[in-house]
């Protein structure tokens, strides 16, 4: 403990004379006081003298500080699998593991214990997690962010081992070096099983064109057996295979063909049927689902030359099969419009011959995406009128790179770290100005300093859409990246854009945005919005949502205002086909919308039921720790009793207090005052 002062002591050098004179000048210089004895004085300017000096004392502001250590227990954190494939016996084993741990180790540990299937629940009031999912890689992850800096002890962890979620535990690394423990729940046990273990199909098929679905089926302890393999379609079997099981540990690859003759999203499941002394039959079936379209998109990118920006750009969108592409050079181009649903113009117009041939494009309502190189003549690309000009005295240009809008939602735009490495294009220099509804996608950074200026903008007018992106050297940025990562960034933000503009769009007066398929127990919802009779945004009218699943039960729904839009939740439906019904009645009039979505039934948990110890044993010896089964409870207990690594650590910490803040020192100098006056009132020289 250490004694302070805020202003420096060489004042109290000042103040104890000064306190010293005033005594004297009281009691030793006025002849009235002559009478008094000098034991009498002596003591009354004692007194009197104490109570100055404490008082300069703390007129310094004196204060205290003192060092205070506590004694921090080490944390014993455990973590209980309660995803759907752990029995009900294991749960109570488990709650009953942790009371022991509670009363035994409570003088070691701070002992917590935390759910855990899908997501770890740290907040024991809630349940958050989704118990169709294991993720013990979260489990990882809680330990470190949600106990970061804290004296991790020992971490437990209770589960099956089966995982279907996340990463795996065993590669994550801890920030601590706190040992891991598991303690394996479940049967091993070899049963007899027939499993769908998996099924691939394209998500994206095309009109009459065939779709082929390919299934992997595994076969535990039925050699000898036989039985069927169905490809279904709303009910009705398409295609049925014979399959005769040769071995105990059996394997074997399915394929079936099919043609596309709905247009939509279209569900298709494998079923094998069921075998007697089959244990688990949950695992015999399993849906995928087809988008079926009417025809590809059709894209053509229109050049003066070949450049590596239109071979970039082409690969980019070709990686998804819902795009047909092709390059054509302006002057082979037969100027059939209609012949596409998407135009990218590559430097172009770079004259009025030009203009003169793609501005049709525009006329005819279809949308476009403009690559403006340094060869594009921007007096006649403005007068494109894609709802922004560039203005210039003459084409020059600027090295630029790019910058994330945070703001930008028209579609899902990830942040790229990397970005300020990559290389610089070629931008137009000049003003940019912007006369339509807009949106900034990437915006020009010269060196570190963001502009105003667009790189990557998209503009709506008249209900049509276009995009601008506003530099020359794209393929720069492709190579780049690969040659850093494997991130896809850029081959993405080009396959979103054209997605975004490729969408033929409607004149419609109500736009719905509502995902097309869900997982079971995922939240399920509607944005949408109004359009008035200038083609405004307007939330004004009541807007109604009716869904109806495929029982033909109904729900009504209600739209909330959202900014200029609507939004309602659903929560989460059970596993099935709905339609739904958006519609809106304004000045008289009624505008609708229909459509579908499909709620997957999610049965990961059920697909395999055997436990999986031998991933546990491995990740125990992976983080120092070590493997236990649930009967073997009490070795884990002594264990982590006796653990030597598992230590108290002292904090240490400083505390400052004022001792102007003391009351018993205002007591005194009223003390010491008080017995001097009595004393001098008593002898009458008051």
């Amino acid at each position: 403990m250490d004694i302070s002062f805020e202003f420096s002591w060489v004042w109290l050098l000042l103040s104890v004379p000064v306190a010293v004179a005033l005594v004297w000048w009281l009691y030793f210089h006025k002849s009235r006081q002559e009478e008094w004895s000098l034991r009498l004085k002596s003591s009354l300017s004692a007194l009197r003298l104490l109570a100055l000096i404490v008082i300069a004392i703390l007129l310094l502001r004196p204060f205290i500080t003192q060092i205070i250590e506590e004694e921090e227990k080490p944390r014993l954190l455990i973590y209980a699998d309660q995803s759907a494939s752990i029995t009900q016996e294991d749960k109570d084993q488990t709650a009953s593991f942790i009371q022991t741990v509670k009363t035994e180790l409570g003088e070691k540990y701070k002992v917590e214990s935390f759910d855990f299937a899908s997501d770890v629940n740290t907040d024991q009031d809630s349940l958050l997690f989704d118990s169709l999912y294991t993720d013990l890689g979260e489990v990882m992850h809680s330990a470190n962010n949600d106990f970061y800096g804290e004296n991790i002890g020992a971490i437990v962890i209770a589960s099956d081992g089966i995982q279907n979620k996340g990463m795996d535990p065993r590669y994550v690394s801890l920030n601590g070096d706190a040992r891991v423990y598991a303690l394996a729940l479940g049967d091993t046990s070899i049963r007899s099983d027939l499993e769908l273990s998996q099924v691939l199909s394209n998500r994206l098929a095309f009109l009459n064109n065939d779709i082929e679905i390919k299934c992997r089926i595994l076969a535990s302890k039925l050699q000898g057996k036989a039985t069927e393999v169905h490809l279904v379609h709303d009910g009705k079997k398409l295609e049925s295979k014979k399959l005769t099981i040769s071995n105990d540990d059996f394997s074997v690859e399915m394929n079936f063909i099919t043609t596309a003759e709905t247009i939509g999203l279209n569900k298709y499941s494998i079923v094998i049927d069921q075998i007697e002394e089959e244990v688990n039959t949950l695992n015999n079936a399993r849906d995928v689902y087809v988008d079926v379209l009417d025809n590809r998109t059709r894209i053509k990118i229109l050049a003066h030359a070949p450049h590596p920006d239109v071979a970039a750009i082409k690969r980019s969108i070709e990686q998804s099969d819902q795009y047909e592409v092709e390059v054509v050079l302006l002057s082979d181009w037969d100027q059939k419009i209609k012949a596409a649903d998407l135009y990218i113009f590559h430097g172009l117009p770079a004259d009025g011959n030009d203009l003169n041939k793609i501005k049709p494009i525009l006329k005819e309502g279809i949308q476009t995406l403009s690559i403006v190189t340094t060869g594009v003549s921007l007096r006649h690309f403005n007068q494109l009128e894609l709802g922004f000009t560039i203005e210039a005295s003459r084409n020059k240009s600027d090295e630029v790179t790019g910058g994330v809008n945070d703001q930008f939602n028209l579609f899902n735009l990830e942040k790229n770290n990397n970005l300020k490495r990559f290389p610089p294009l070629l931008a137009p220099f000049g003003n940019y100005i912007i006369n339509s509804n807009h949106q900034v996608a990437l915006f020009q950074k010269v060196g570190n300093i963001e502009t105003e200026n667009p790189l990557l903008l998209f503009t709506e007018q008249s209900g049509l859409k276009n995009g601008a992106l506003l530099a020359e050297g794209w393929w720069r940025w492709r190579m780049f990246e690969s040659s850093i990562s494997n991130d896809e960034w850029v081959d993405l933000l080009i396959q979103k854009a054209v997605q975004y503009l490729a969408i033929k769009q409607k004149r419609t007066r109500i736009n719905v945005s509502v995902p097309r398929q869900l997982q079971e127990r995922q939240e399920v919802v509607f944005n949408a919005e109004y359009y008035n009779e200038s083609f405004e945004l307007s939330n004004e009218p009541e807007m109604q949502l009716s869904v109806t699943d495929s029982l033909g039960n109904t729900i009504d729904y209600r739209f909330k205002n959202n900014t200029n839009a609507y939004r309602t939740s659903l929560g989460a439906l059970p596993p099935g086909s709905y339609s739904w019904r958006v519609s809106v009645n304004a000045n008289g009039e009624n505008f609708a919308e229909v459509g579908t979505f499909t709620v997957k039934e999610n049965r990961s948990e059920f697909v395999n039921l055997v436990a999986n110890h031998a991933f546990l044993a491995d990740l125990a010896q992976k983080k120092g720790g070590a493997f236990y089964q649930i009967n073997e409870n009490r070795s884990l207990v002594q264990t982590l009793s006796s653990l030597e690594s598992a230590k108290p650590i002292i904090r240490s910490s400083k505390s400052w207090t004022s001792m102007i803040e003391w009351k018993t020192i205002l007591f005194i100098i009223v003390l010491l005052l008080s017995i001097e006056w009595f004393f001098r009132k008593f002898t009458g020289y008051v």
